[in-house]
């Protein structure tokens, strides 16, 4: 037998022959990206129509990556028999399933393709009635194991479960858009969400504080670049937003600077987009959650350009988009980020009108002043400034490494505990309330929201990146 993964995907399959090639492409680049960025060694991957075939053999770890490609619809670790005949089958089935159903309700399905002589419904019913003895029986709708069989010609692929992907499209199929990314609760989401529809994604961060939070930024960029955006080198557009807020505030009236501060973060997607060819703008609104985001105001705004916005959250409300926010890992970070966008002191315009607009002063050519003097980051991005530890006087830390088991092996640190993130809440028994435990992960997002959840149990933990918690080494040493 030997290890494998079964990979599925979604839509893809409900493409044309002519157009399901260019996609499953995409697909396999996709793949072999996100394995070589973590050190994951494959042997093949082949293309059994609908279904693909890794053979690997870390399943485990390539599972945890894989999942996180936009286009995988669910993913299952397999054997993979060969066999001669339907006997030859059945009993090569018997010895790998024997003992998982032992005192275990279980369930027997087949799928099969191809010319055999059995059927899959019979075939079912032998292999169940070969491993019967020592279970607690059988239940088809409910059982408590899963014996799955994937049957092409003279092979079978064996599993007992599925892990959810994220579905979509794989990436690279769909165009190259950029995202108007403040690192907020919302950018992030959204531009998750065209992601996962096979965008190109690129961002835009428009500075309007300083060095501390365009770090902050960074981070929240470069933990979604690393674990979503799969075969192109994403970009950062960095454009410094602090002279366009003074004017803003100088010459535009109070209850109208919300909406020109739009206009003006639009102006600047759009000549970036147009310059490097991304043929829409993402935001991050919904309907109505701010005073620039009514109807009214997004019409009036989009009106001032002429590239199209795409607005993946549009119907969510806060709740939602938090709940996103926290599935792919991002809501702690972002919830430390310091949006400086609300500009107007008192009452403010909801409702734009045509009449409204002449009160708008042009800052067309500091626009073009801005964007001509941006930084450009190809890959991820540099962090300048470290995360602040608060440690107190008398207290030690106990390390604990996040990372996957392949980059803990490809890039050890010197911890005290390594348990990768997807086992870190199965292995909480571990972790002792009376200790305080120092979290991390590549860019310090997914420990900083591992942290604020292990804080909730009563378990005191710091989340931090690989770079802050080797500055803190150095610190201590002094």
């Amino acid at each position: 037998m030997e290890d494998c993964i079964l990979l599925r995907y979604g839509e893809i399959g409900l493409k044309s022959k002519r157009t399901r090639p260019f996609f499953e492409r995409k697909y396999i680049i996709a793949i072999k990206d996100a394995l070589n960025r973590n050190y994951i060694d494959y042997e093949d991957i082949k293309n059994l129509g609908g279904r693909f075939i890794l053979y690997c053999k870390k399943t485990e770890e390539a599972i945890n990556v894989l999942k996180k490609v936009p286009g995988i619809q669910s993913l299952s670790p397999a054997k993979k028999i060969v066999f001669s005949s339907k006997k030859d089958l059945i009993k090569k089935v018997e010895k790998e399933a024997k003992s998982l159903v032992k005192n275990k309700v279980f369930g027997v399905r087949v799928k099969r393709i191809g010319t055999h002589d059995f059927d899959s419904i019979s075939l079912a019913k032998e292999i169940g009635d070969s491993i019967y003895d020592g279970s607690k029986g059988v239940n088809l709708t409910s059982p408590e194991v899963s014996v799955n069989l994937e049957i092409r010609n003279k092979e079978c692929f064996f599993y007992t479960s599925a892990t959810r992907g994220i579905g979509g499209l794989p990436p690279g199929s769909s165009e190259n858009i950029l995202c108007l990314f403040s690192g907020g609760i919302d950018s992030p989401v959204a531009a998750f969400e065209m992601l996962k529809r096979g965008c190109k994604v690129d961002f835009l961060f428009v500075d309007l504080v300083g060095e501390k939070v365009v770090s902050d930024v960074s981070r929240i960029y470069n933990f979604l670049i690393t674990n979503f955006a799969f075969g192109y080198t994403p970009k950062l557009y960095i454009v410094d937003g602090k002279k366009l807020v003074k004017l803003i505030k100088k010459d535009t009236p109070n209850t109208l600077r919300q909406i020109a501060f739009k206009m003006v973060l639009y102006k600047i997607g759009e000549l970036i987009a147009k310059k490097y060819r991304h043929l829409a703008l993402i935001g991050g609104e919904a309907l109505s959650q701010k005073s620039s985001q009514t109807l009214k105001s997004l019409l009036f705004i989009e009106s001032q350009v002429s590239i199209s916005m795409l607005r993946p959250l549009i119907s969510l409300d806060k709740l939602e988009i938090t709940k996103k926010a926290r599935v792919i890992g991002t809501l702690s970070s972002s919830e430390k980020i310091k949006e400086f966008c609300n500009l107007s002191d008192g009452p403010v315009t909801t409702s734009p009108r045509s009449e409204d607009l002449k009160k708008i002063p042009s800052f067309d050519a500091d626009i073009k002043e801005a964007v001509k003097n941006m930084a450009i980051v190809r890959g991820s991005a540099e962090t300048k400034k470290y995360s602040k530890i608060k440690l107190s006087k008398g207290i030690n830390f106990l390390t604990v490494d996040l990372r996957p088991k392949t980059i803990q092996q490809k890039k050890p640190l010197n911890t005290d505990l390594k348990i990768p993130y997807e086992e870190i809440f199965y292995n909480l028994d571990l972790l002792k309330k009376d200790k305080h435990y120092l979290l991390i992960c590549e860019f310090g997002v997914l420990s900083d929201g591992t942290a604020t959840e292990l804080r909730k149990d009563g378990i005191k933990a710091t989340g931090i990146s690989v770079r802050d918690f080797k500055k803190h080494l150095l610190t201590k040493k002094k």
